[in-house]
Parts: C-alpha cells; sequence; structure tokens
C-alpha cells in the first residue's frame, strides 16, 4: 500500500483528480490534509514551463473552469473544488519548491509522477507543534507578513526572531512605485490590491495611506479566456503572436 495512502485519497479527491504530468502538489493543501484540517485549495508547482503550458490546456480540455489568472498563479474551480497552477517559477525538484516557501509547516509536496511524497525535515515536528519557523529565501515576505495574521488565528506560535527576520526581508524588497507596493502586498496568488490615490509614491505616502486603508484584493470577477492558449497570452506565457501560428 501506499505511505501515506489516506492522505493522498483526500488530497486527490480536493486536486478534483487533476493530476498533470511534470508536477507537485506542495503548500497548504498538505498541511491541511496532514493536520486533519479543511483543504481550501490544491496548489499545483510545475517542473517546467512546457509541463505547465500542457497542464493549462488539459484543464480546459478536462472541463475545469478558469476563475482568475495573475502574472503568478490560474485558478481553476469544478465545484467546490479549487486548483491553483503555479507559474512564477518552475521546478526540477521538491526541494527546490520548498526554497520558494515562507514556513517549513508548508514544505510537503507530492511528486505526481513518482508518486511519492517529499517532506522538510521540521514538517512533521513545526506541523504538530504549530509552530511557525520562517525560511528567509520566500520570494514574497510581504505575503509572509500578512499571512502571520491568518495563522495566528489559527493557532499558530512564532517567535520574535522569526518575525524580525520577516521584516528584514521586507526591507530588501524594492518598492519604488505603487505598482511595487500593490504587487508587493498582493494576495498569496499574485492578485493585487486596490490602492487609491493620485499621490506620488514615497515610503511615507505609503504608510500615510496604508493608515487608513484596509488591505484587500478585489474580488470583483474578471472575465477569461476562452481557450487555454488565449489563457496563456493573456498571462505571458505564450507570446501574442501564438494565437495566429
Amino acid at each position: 500500500m501506499t505511505a501515506h495512502a489516506p492522505e493522498l485519497k483526500k488530497l486527490l479527491t480536493a486536486a478534483s483528480h487533476f493530476t498533470p504530468e511534470g508536477a507537485f502538489i506542495a503548500g497548504g493543501a498538505l498541511t491541511s490534509v496532514f493536520t486533519g484540517q479543511a483543504i481550501n485549495d490544491v496548489d499545483l508547482y510545475f517542473k517546467t514551463r512546457e509541463a505547465f503550458i500542457e497542464a493549462v490546456r488539459a484543464a480546459y480540455d478536462d472541463g475545469l473552469w478558469c476563475v482568475a489568472a495573475t502574472d503568478r498563479a490560474i485558478t481553476f474551480t469544478r465545484g467546490n473544488d479549487v486548483v491553483q497552477l503555479m507559474h512564477f517559477d518552475f521546478f526540477e525538484s521538491a526541494e527546490a519548491v520548498f526554497d520558494a516557501f515562507d514556513f517549513t509547516v508548508c514544505m510537503a509536496a507530492y511528486d505526481i509522477d513518482t508518486e511519492a511524497f517529499a517532506f522538510h525535515p521540521e514538517f512533521f515536528k513545526h506541523a504538530s507543534q504549530r509552530h511557525l519557523s520562517f525560511h528567509s529565501g520566500t520570494r514574497y515576505p510581504f505575503g509572509s507578513l500578512l499571512r502571520t495574521i491568518k495563522y495566528r488565528e489559527r493557532g499558530y506560535k512564532f517567535g520574535k526572531g522569526d518575525l524580525l527576520r520577516i521584516a528584514l526581508c521586507c526591507h530588501q524588497v524594492p518598492l519604488e512605485s505603487w505598482d511595487d507596493l500593490a504587487a508587493a502586498i498582493g494576495g498569496q496568488y499574485g492578485e493585487r490590491v486596490a490602492l487609491d490615490t493620485d499621490q506620488p509614491f514615497s515610503i511615507a505616502a505609503a504608510i500615510d495611506l496604508l493608515v487608513n486603508t484596509e488591505v484587500t484584493v478585489p474580488t470583483a470577477p474578471e472575465e477569461m479566456p476562452g481557450s487555454a492558449d488565449e489563457l496563456l497570452v493573456k498571462v505571458g506565457v505564450l507570446p501574442g503572436n501564438a494565437l495566429a501560428a
């Protein structure tokens, strides 16, 4: 019998049994399934750009419904199942995926090709302790800072050192425009917050704006393309002239 067979069954069910080649299921869905929590969505990370392209095409062919797309991820649904196809980068191994994550409690993956799980050495320990240990290699530290609120509400604890390290990583993110700020503090999957201002950008102006502004991601639905290749052009994975080929 496959190791962790019950957890795998729950994971694949939540993924609407969408298992494209060349991909890992990784992150929060595995944290949820191994800690007995409900799975909100399933994230897929791809080994190559080509595997991602084929997965998007397969999602359309399999009848999944595209509901959102950003420069980081494409979101598909089928019924209550939510599947996110990540494309901000591509990863040869589960360990490479973990290097892009922010907390060890998310560092678990299932390799669809080899049908094997991979775990960070501290994954089970920290997940069972509900302890947040920050990984400074994360791509989006502002998102990590905001995610600590979610984790705290779920009973996770973290130390002052981890909080300070998140702050120092945020300090390394270049912020030179309102677009930079919107991208930095946007949603986990690349959704940008709405920053309504006509003031010239500066850190001081940003601080003043955020004093009276709730950081929220716009939820108004956007019409998605009717074909996979149109969607791939929209998110910049395929060139615009690909549709004429």
